[in-house]
């Protein structure tokens, strides 16, 4: 946002205001007596001295320190609705859910690519949308957080909603609240197509009155049947490719094809074009084989649906699951209910909620073979996991919460969990 700024403006002063020290080198690229740095905490009294704030994604808008300002009146926007203030004209799929829009973005990028269009994906996914370069573009494919929608300001000619359930709360403040800023993007597609999941009941209770919906997965239209999908007049059954397993991904496959039939486009060889698909890393990502065992990383799980998602594509018997991350309020009791008829090998979690994850388990009497363990860090859970692990069985890091503050993002936890595995990837 800086090196955006200071690039249309030369010469404004602009004023950076950060909870946390700047990464190294940061310091050094700004322009003396123009650019001013201000950190740690969020000081009220000098941030409403400022018509405009720029907030970035992380900051919630619902602390108490923006809602202060806010009722003074002070001014607020993101980077994502300057994108959008800049580009009226452009052409753009926006897509949001509480899982999988990360690769049915990228998979819907891919298509497109296939069919002889030119894409430029962006958003929560590959570069800022103001540092890319529009020349040429047909559409935008934006992908787009409920910390991104809460706020933003936008129109999209098409928007896609693929699920809904509890995630983020401590951001949002409740998961009443997290769910009303996912259901902006029903909004954001003002005259433009809608798209949602037919089988997502929280979806389908949620836009129950609109008119204006193309759904998937119902009858009629692209729908996910296993480890295929199958096409409306159901004369077409697209099998899944290897770099998308598990029957969530064809939910994403059925919602990409969606997208590309209503575009009108053409794919000449949609096998083809499946084969040559690359599925995004961290995310039900097979690494490697040490010892005959299969080292499995999930990290970008962030939920404990997702995790369940992640057990149901590589199997439950044989697989060592690796739990916990930043606890931000989800109850995990759900989700020891469901494993009781269908017990991982051994399940070993990790700060910081790791213990509540355990109790969890161990209340609702979930009982594997290779025992509940609760350890002190990825590095413990890895080791021990490597005792526990049965002969072709799997090692799954799926921890269904945030990697902070243990690690940078859900990259670095996922090329830690390979380190520490032994494997190069």
């Amino acid at each position: 946002m800086w090196r955006q700024l200071r690039s249309r403006y030369p010469d404004k002063t602009i004023h950076l205001f950060a909870e946390s020290p700047a990464d190294d080198g940061f310091i050094e690229t700004l322009k003396p007596g123009l650019d001013h740095c201000h950190f740690g905490s969020f000081d009220v009294e000098l941030l409403k001295t400022f018509d405009l704030l720029v907030r970035s994604a992380g900051i919630s808008p619902y602390r108490t320190e923006l809602q202060e300002l806010r009722s003074l009146g002070v001014q607020f926007t993101t980077a994502n609705s300057l994108w959008f203030a800049d580009n009226p004209g452009e052409k753009t799929i926006c897509i949001s859910g509480t899982k999988g829009k990360s690769t049915t973005a990228a998979l819907i990028t891919h298509l497109l690519t296939c069919a002889g269009v030119k894409p430029c994906l962006s958003g929560n996914i590959g570069r800022p949308m103001l540092d890319c370069d529009n020349r040429g573009v047909d559409w935008w494919v934006i992908e787009l957080s409920s910390y991104q929608l809460s706020d933003l300001e936008a129109e999209a000619d098409m928007a896609l909603l693929l699920n809904l359930s509890d995630e983020h709360i401590d951001w949002h403040g409740s998961a009443d609240r997290y769910r009303t800023d996912k259901l902006k993007l029903a909004d954001m597609a003002g005259h433009g197509c809608l798209i949602a999941n037919y089988s997502d009941p929280v979806l389908v209770e949620s836009l129950t009155g609109r008119q204006d919906i193309t759904w998937f997965n119902c009858t009629g239209r692209w729908r996910a049947r296993g480890p295929a999908v199958i096409s409306g007049d159901g004369e077409q059954v697209i099998a899944a490719p290897d770099s998308l397993p598990g029957e969530h991904n064809m939910q994403n496959l059925a919602a990409a094809l969606t997208v590309v039939d209503e575009l009108g486009v053409d794919i000449p060889d949609i096998d083809q074009a499946l084969a040559s698909f690359t599925g995004l890393p961290h995310r039900l990502q097979t690494i490697g084989y040490k010892g005959g065992v299969r080292y499995v990383d999930d990290s970008i799980s962030t939920t404990p649906v997702s995790v369940s998602a992640a057990l149901n594509t590589i199997g439950y018997k044989n697989t060592v699951l690796l739990l916990g991350g930043l606890d931000r309020g989800l109850e995990w009791d759900e989700f020891a209910a469901g494993l009781l008829g269908q017990v991982p090998a051994a399940i070993i979690t990790m700060p910081d909620n790791g213990q509540k994850i355990f109790a969890s388990l161990k209340n609702v009497g979930v009982e594997p073979v290779g025992g509940l363990h609760a350890v002190e860090n990825l590095s413990q859970a890895v080791a021990l996991a490597k005792t526990l692990a049965p002969e072709k069985g799997n090692i799954l890091l799926s921890p269904g919460a945030p990697s902070f503050p243990h690690f940078r993002d859900f990259e670095e936890r996922g090329d830690q969990f390979a380190d520490h595995a032994g494997i190069e990837k």
